[in-house]
């Protein structure tokens, strides 16, 4: 199964074309990447969960929160939360990106009909 740097990294080079597509492949897209961004977020908040529990670690260690803040950022939680935190705004551009072109096409669309 592939990851979800893999889904997005593929549907990315995917949308490049996005003309070749088309709107009602672009629709479908727009729905699959919604989900998987829904998904992604669930992730996202485990892993910052995960993380403030290694900041209160660390702060109770170093007794001072921006040195806490400074290792915690060294540690594979951080490094797992910021993974998928810009894994989500990767996401969030993507879907943008298909709205601006689905209302393009609508607005090419009503033009075309009058």
């Amino acid at each position: 199964m592939a990851t979800i740097r893999e889904i997005i990294k593929e549907k990315s080079e995917q949308l490049r074309s996005v003309d070749l597509l088309g709107p009602a492949k672009a629709s479908e897209e727009l729905v699959i990447l919604a989900s998987l961004l829904s998904s992604l977020n669930a992730e996202i908040v485990e892993k910052q969960f995960i993380l403030n529990q290694k900041k209160v670690e660390l702060l109770q260690e170093a007794k001072s929160v921006a040195k806490a803040k400074m290792l915690s950022e060294a540690t594979m939680e951080y490094k797992d939360w910021i993974d998928r935190y810009m894994q989500g705004k990767a996401l969030e551009e993507l879907i943008r990106s298909l709205k601006y072109y689905l209302r393009q096409a609508a607005e090419e669309f009503k033009i075309g009909t009058n």
